[in-house]
């Protein structure tokens, strides 16, 4: 709108010049029948004056001084106005920034030796600066370490940095904000550990006993009911499950193990986080029967979360085709009636587990005559999933010692037939 109002009024200016020139100029449009000698005589001042060129120098320069002051002080008086009001504007955006910056660290109980922190990590005390990275956990990270890759740096800072990020919320039990490396860890959570060592992996279940923003200490396992000594091997692989989110796995560094009465690992931390997909495992094909007991997903609710009575459940039988420590796909000649969203409960004894597994029909396809069952394992903590994968992979392990046997097995008939060929040749 303002740009419009500016056009329209040089568009009048113009007009008016050219309208005072005509003026000024003397010219008289009436009709005349011919030229004459009164037709010689001036009219106005400008007509009478002298021709431009004997104007003294002195003109020309006044004349230039004026136009070009005149012009000169038109954008002056622009960039000044515009100017002033990119200050106010400027003035509104870090009145609000500060309101905002303000208000959150007053709703994070952010004390004042924490705010000193911010400003010191982040080089500034600019609030239009200092809320976004108190907004985003990613550009709270990003800053975070270019504060430890700067001259600023201060090791003895490190432990404000790690208050200051559980104080913005930015933590592992948050789902709002991404997971971006262990530091996110706190206290008491459960990781799926695993040692990869030569061609052996032993998987163990193990707590975060404490934590700072260099390292992360570990319960280690027990062997024999002593604490195991982990400072031989280089890394452990960890997993966990982040619930309504992903599945995350990440290798930390052994650092070393000290010598007390928990014996606790000391890992480094990391920012090397592989973000999985929600299936645990891959599937293991299988093929075993196995006897299930049928319930209706509303019951089961009834049982498992208000501990009603159970009640008389019926049987079925099914051939468990491939599992995974996520579910499993059941085939079965006649469905008896099983539709989805059916709950079959099943106990799997070489697991080693406690109680028995629960899982939901999650689809029904028929297939020759058959009826293959995809099924999602229900209420599966950490433990129960680690106990599943071991399972899979001792199968996994029986099942290829089994096939380097047979084929041994083969080898040795062949090997037999061949001598017996050559001897009756």
């Amino acid at each position: 709108m303002e740009n419009l109002i500016e056009k329209i009024q040089k568009i009048i200016s113009g007009l008016g010049l050219v309208f005072l020139w005509f003026l000024l100029c003397g010219i008289d449009r009436s009709n005349t029948p011919s030229f004459s000698t009164s037709d010689l005589e001036t009219s106005n001042l400008f007509q009478s004056m002298p021709p431009p060129s004997t104007w003294p120098i002195s003109f020309w320069i006044t004349l230039f001084v004026l136009v070009f002051g005149s012009v000169g002080g038109f954008f002056g008086v622009k960039y000044l106005r515009e100017k002033q009001a990119q200050e106010e504007l400027d003035a509104i955006v870090d009145e609000q920034a500060q309101l905002g910056l303000d208000t959150e660290l007053e709703n994070k109980n952010i004390e004042q030796e924490a705010r000193d922190f911010l400003e010191v990590m982040c080089g500034t005390s600019d609030p239009v600066d200092l809320l976004p990275v108190i907004s985003s956990s990613e550009l709270f990270e990003e800053t975070a370490q270019e504060y430890k890759d700067s001259e600023r740096f201060d090791e003895e800072l490190l432990p404000q940095l790690y208050d200051l990020r559980r104080s913005l919320e930015f933590s592992y039990k948050n789902l709002e904000v991404p997971f971006l490396n262990t530091q996110m860890l706190e206290k008491g959570l459960k990781l799926e550990c695993e040692i990869r060592h030569k061609s052996r992996n032993v998987v163990f279940m193990t707590s975060i006993l404490d934590a700072n923003e260099s390292h992360i200490y570990v319960k280690p396992p027990t062997v024999k009911r002593r604490p195991a000594n982990l400072k031989q091997f280089p890394s452990l692989h960890c997993r966990l499950r982040r619930v309504n989110d992903a599945d995350y796995e990440f290798d930390l560094e052994i650092v070393d193990q000290l010598i007390d009465e928990m014996n606790a690992v000391i890992l480094k931390q990391t920012s090397d986080i592989r973000k999985m997909t929600i299936r645990e495992s891959e599937r293991v094909p299988m093929e075993m029967e196995m006897e299930f007991q049928r319930v209706s997903e509303a019951q089961y609710d009834l049982e498992h979360k208000f501990e009603a009575e159970e009640q008389d459940r019926e049987k079925i039988t099914a051939m468990i085709k491939d599992m995974s420590s996520g579910g499993m796909k059941l085939q079965m000649t006649d469905l008896q009636g099983l539709t989805k969203g059916e709950v079959l409960i099943f106990h799997l004894s070489k697991a080693s587990l406690r109680r028995d597994l629960a899982a939901s029909v999650m689809n029904i396809v028929p297939k020759g005559g058959l009826y293959d069952m995809h099924l999602k394992f229900r209420d599966s903590d950490t433990i129960t999933r680690m106990k599943i994968n071991q399972y899979l992979h001792r199968a996994t392990k029986n099942m290829e010692a089994m096939a380097s046997y047979f084929l041994f097995q083969i080898f040795k008939i062949l090997i037999f037939l061949a001598d017996q060929i050559q001897g009756m040749v």
